[in-house]
């Protein structure tokens, strides 16, 4: 009876050894290449998985319980490029500023813009929002779609169009009705 408690305690210890031998650490630092600082909040992924860290104030991650057949992780961080490294004991992730910055570019009726740029109020109203209206008039689906739009109704009669006001009734030097860029 002995014998076989005993061979019974062995048999889950080393059941026990093999499912810790197939899982490791992953651990290492995350620096910018430009000054050698330590990037904080970057996000570390084990390539494949679902597992993951976000690195501390001193770009230090670790990451537990990664299965042993994980070869690489991917480093990102907003305005650097993505980053694939082998995993490694000590691992040391240098990442590279990503120079390729666009300026989100506006469509208007009379060119583009930069966003940045823009002066104006812009909204944009996807068609999709559109078709789930059930009205009978383009410009009665969007009343309550933008923020400052109005219509009005000048009688009740089916199929006649609405006026569309922006942003109140009165305008100094020009009309005051928008301007539709289809």
């Amino acid at each position: 009876m002995k014998r076989r408690f005993f061979l019974w305690l062995f048999a889950c210890l080393w059941a026990g050894v093999g499912a810790v031998a197939q899982t490791m650490t992953v651990s290492g630092t995350v620096f910018a290449d430009d000054n050698h600082e330590p990037i904080i909040g970057a996000s570390v992924l084990v390539k494949g998985t679902t597992l993951g860290a976000v690195t501390d104030i001193s770009g230090r991650f670790t990451i537990l319980n990664v299965p042993t057949s994980a070869k690489t992780v991917v480093v990102s961080y907003v305005g650097m490029n993505k980053v694939e490294a082998p995993i490694k004991p000590g691992m040391k992730v240098m990442m590279t500023a990503d120079t390729e910055v666009l300026d989100e570019v506006m469509v208007v009726a009379y060119g583009t813009a930069k966003r940045s740029a823009f002066t104006g109020s812009a909204s944009v109203v996807k068609s999709d929002k559109l078709e789930k209206r059930q009205v009978s008039d383009l410009t009665n689906a969007l009343s309550g779609a933008m923020a400052g739009v109005q219509t009005l109704s000048s009688n009740g009669q089916p199929g006649t169009g609405s006026t569309v006001r922006i942003r109140g009734i009165g305008s100094m030097s020009a009309s005051n009705t928008p301007l539709y860029v289809v």
